[in-house]
């Protein structure tokens, strides 16, 4: 654990206690993303931690119960009974960028709601993993990211990327933006693998050797996942793509 100052009400400063943990993300959030994350929950309560799972926005939902919500799968990865509306803080029916959504609804955002949020859900838990649902990059408010609250709250990021001719390019995209806050890729997780045909496995390997040492970070493919819904396929699949080692580096 680390600790954080911030400002008190009375004008000094109080400690906060920071957990070590990962930012799930992508220049363009999915399914994968989310998967990514479940994913990594399992594997982390499977090895003894006390996972606190969050999904800081989600757009185009209607509630953060509602099943297929990015927040309801990771809630139920890390086998707590959390309030929904603190796993996902803010849940927003449009289908729209994350301030284009608030807008429609008069929702305001604000960083003190995702700091409440954080505070509930770690309280008593040794691992903290966020899933981004709206983009690294993307305004949630005109003064803040994801990235933003990856970097406030120490988390360590792991890229979630598809395979294509331009994966390289966009998480080394993402590297730099990172790079310029101090921060490194923690690891990064190919998906559409299985899509592709046996011929194009070898451009797969060619684009995961290529970030592997480009980034200096452990680079898997995400395999075929049984059951989004069944813990145990999960963490086969975590275990079979070699998440351990991204799992790994928060001992560093």
């Amino acid at each position: 654990m680390a600790t954080d100052a911030e400002p008190d009400d009375e004008g000094g400063t109080t400690r906060r206690t920071m957990l070590q943990g990962f930012v799930v993300t992508s220049l363009t959030p999915g399914d994968q993303t989310a998967l990514a994350a479940a994913m990594l929950i399992c594997l982390l309560a499977a090895e003894g931690e006390n996972v606190a799972a969050m999904v800081p926005v989600e757009t185009g939902i209607e509630d953060p119960c509602e099943p297929g919500s990015r927040g309801s799968l990771v809630r139920w990865a890390a086998g707590h009974l959390d309030d929904p509306r603190v796993v996902t803080p803010f849940a927003l029916e449009a289908a729209r960028s994350t301030i284009h959504a608030a807008d429609a609804e008069g929702t305001l955002l604000h960083a003190a709601a995702f700091e409440r949020a954080r505070e509930a859900l770690c309280d008593g838990r040794s691992r903290f993993v966020v899933c981004d649902a709206v983009g690294v990059l993307d305004l949630i408010t005109p003064k803040l990211t994801t990235l933003d609250l990856a970097e406030r709250w120490g988390l360590s990021p792991v890229v979630v990327e598809p395979v294509s001719r331009w994966s390289v390019g966009h998480v080394r995209l993402l590297q730099s933006a990172l790079l310029s806050r101090d921060m490194c890729v923690a690891g990064v997780i190919l998906t559409g693998n299985e899509l592709l045909p046996d011929v194009e496995h070898d451009f797969t390997d060619r684009i995961r050797e290529t970030l592997a040492v480009a980034l200096d970070c452990p680079v898997v493919v995400m395999p075929r996942v049984q059951s989004v819904h069944d813990r145990g396929d999960l963490l086969t699949a975590a275990r079979e793509c070699g998440l351990h080692r991204i799992v790994a580096r928060l001992a560093r």
